[in-house]
């Protein structure tokens, strides 16, 4: 419609222009008249054109207008929406950031006690080995003092053969049948006859002897089993 308005402002002009011509030639002559058949359709014919094109150019505006309005009330309502979600979206922000924060505290926190930890680990490792150096020292010292106590032990028993064999003189030997020695390898303590060492009675042929044997001494049995020259 907008088209069908311009094209009756252009008629309209053309009428207007057509008289102004018109106008001017009858300045020159004055029998001149103003053709009917053209000035008069153009004029009126123009200004319906425009009067229509107009009307139905306004009605499209308005048309347009209150879909402008309409697409402005909801742009505006949607804005309003946005405003909401953006303030909701700023609450959540500041809640992150407030969890941020606190995770980064707690972070921190456990960095510390790792740290503490990490410290308290290599204590305990130095410690640790200070221990196993203490402890091979120990069963160091234990293989000493058990190397000591069998040479002592040795001759604990070598000094009691020795007074065994000092507070006993050699007596007769024990019966002929058993031995079939004389009195050299074997001893006599107040009635009582037993083998001077494990000598003796190994070669008596009476090793191992058991307390309950002929010969036994305590002397023979160092480790107090009951059984001598094992």
């Amino acid at each position: 419609m907008l088209a069908i308005a311009a094209v009756g402002m252009l008629i309209f002009m053309f009428s207007l222009i057509y008289l102004a011509y018109h106008l001017l030639k009858k300045i020159k002559d004055r029998k001149r008249t103003l053709s009917g058949k053209i000035f008069y359709p153009a004029l009126t014919g123009g200004l319906i054109l425009f009067i229509v094109g107009a009307v139905y150019t306004d009605i499209n505006i308005k048309a347009d207008l209150e879909e402008a309005q309409q697409k402005n009330i909801d742009l505006i309502a949607k804005n309003e929406e946005l405003n909401l979600l953006y303030t909701e979206l700023q609450e959540e922000n500041k809640e992150l950031l407030a969890e941020s924060t606190s995770a980064n505290k707690e972070v921190d926190n456990l960095t510390t006690k790792l740290e503490s930890s990490e410290k308290i680990a290599k204590d305990l490792k130095d410690k640790q080995m200070k221990h196993e150096v203490k402890s091979k020292e120990f069963e160091k010292e234990i293989t000493d003092l058990k190397a000591k106590n069998s040479n002592l032990s040795d001759e604990v028993l070598t000094l009691k053969d020795k007074i065994a064999s000092n507070n006993s003189p050699s007596v007769s030997s024990l019966s002929s049948n058993e031995s079939g020695y004389s009195s050299n390898n074997s001893v006599s303590n107040t009635g009582q006859s037993y083998y001077q060492n494990c000598t003796a009675a190994k070669a008596a042929g009476a090793a191992p002897v058991y307390s309950n044997d002929p010969g036994y001494g305590p002397h023979l049995d160092r480790d107090g089993d009951g059984v001598g020259c094992e």
